[in-house]
């Protein structure tokens, strides 16, 4: 099942996360491939919690993230941030991480602007890019992201987790 949440958090809140995420002291890194290596799809990123590790001193800015989306373990926490293209290009379907013995686990992307991308599940299903808004779904779905072609940038937040 996948659910859209929108104003996941108080405008506060969202404020406070957004002028940290998209302001020009925030750290972003590199990646040249989106889905796996060679799709030529690169992105910027920043990760916050790695294999339920934190990577990054800015991980307080999602503390309002753990008990709206009722997270109990985080498996994995990460922004990425894509720019304008010409069209909507869509990465490939994926999930975001893999789990043993396939162990039910929670996704949530968070969409920090509003622009005209979105994210496709595979039963064509697509979420648009809305600021303030997450869809959370379960994390063996397979998705994509789209990139926008009416924004300079397009960023998101995905959470990897566990609810129960």
């Amino acid at each position: 099942m996948v659910k859209v949440v929108d104003n996941l958090l108080s405008p506060e809140e969202f404020k406070k996360l957004n002028d940290v995420l998209m302001g020009p002291e925030f750290p972003w890194y590199f990646l040249p491939d989106k889905v796996k290596s060679g799709d030529g799809n690169f992105q910027f990123c920043h990760n916050f919690i790695l294999s339920g590790k934190v990577v990054s001193k800015f991980v307080t800015i999602l503390d309002p993230f753990l008990s709206k989306l009722n997270m109990k373990k985080v498996i994995r926490i990460k922004a990425n941030k894509t720019f304008k293209k010409k069209e909507n290009i869509e990465s490939e379907m994926h999930i975001d991480v893999t789990r043993k013995d396939e162990e039910k686990f929670k996704t949530a992307v968070f969409y920090c602007n509003t622009n005209n991308g979105s994210t496709k599940f595979e039963n064509g299903k697509k979420v648009e890019s809305r600021a303030n808004r997450a869809v959370v779904f379960d994390g063996r779905t397979l998705h994509c992201g789209v990139d926008c072609t009416d924004s300079l940038r397009r960023v998101v937040i995905n959470f990897n987790y566990m609810d129960e």
